[in-house]
């Protein structure tokens, strides 16, 4: 049996999407939960920041470790979950985006560190952008152009709140527009990725 250029083409066009599709599902599948846990965290931290400035310290890390916790479990769970596909455990996404996420967050803390920057909206800005630098990273890791566009918007919303919004507002702003942009972000990949 013969097949035309037209045929051969259209029959790798459906490959393609069909590998597009298994790329976005399991896309939704790593990384949703992960943004909609942050998202309330972010919510609550943020909201809990602007009520009671002066503990703010407290309410941040009491999160962080609720945060990283929960972290851990998910990517715990996906690194034992089965896979379609037989991968080794080295090569499970779970455990390597558990490790990236670690490491990053160290060297965020060696960076401030050595940075020490004199203000809290300061600091914050700079944990959030380091955090969307390694979203854009990620998403380029992952050909996920979701996940680079994602951390693209947060940083602009953060650099817009850190240099327009009075800070009084500050913590209300990223309340909303970045705790909110986490967990539509995790809700609209897990209703419309899968």
């Amino acid at each position: 049996m013969e097949i035309t250029k037209e045929q051969a083409q259209d029959s790798l066009e459906q490959i393609h999407t069909v590998v597009n599709r298994t790329h976005r599902a399991i896309a939704a599948d790593y990384v949703s939960p992960l943004l909609i846990l942050w998202g309330f965290i972010f919510i609550a931290a943020y909201l809990g920041t602007h009520f009671f400035p002066a503990r703010a310290f407290h309410i941040w890390m009491a999160l962080d470790a609720i945060g990283l916790i929960g972290t851990f479990l998910i990517c715990w769970q996906q690194f034992r979950s089965a896979s379609p596909i037989k991968v080794s455990p080295a090569d499970k996404i779970g455990w390597r985006m558990f490790w990236l996420w670690t490491l990053l967050f160290t060297y965020i803390f060696i960076w401030l560190n050595i940075l020490a920057p004199v203000k809290a909206v300061q600091m914050n800005a700079f944990i959030v952008t380091a955090i969307m630098f390694a979203s854009v990273v990620n998403g380029l890791w992952l050909r996920n152009s979701f996940m680079v566009w994602f951390g693209l918007a947060v940083t602009a919303i953060t650099l817009f709140g850190f240099h327009s919004v009075p800070r009084s507002y500050y913590c209300l702003w990223m309340a909303v527009m970045a705790g909110g942009a986490f967990l539509a972000s995790g809700l609209y990949l897990r209703v419309r990725w899968r």
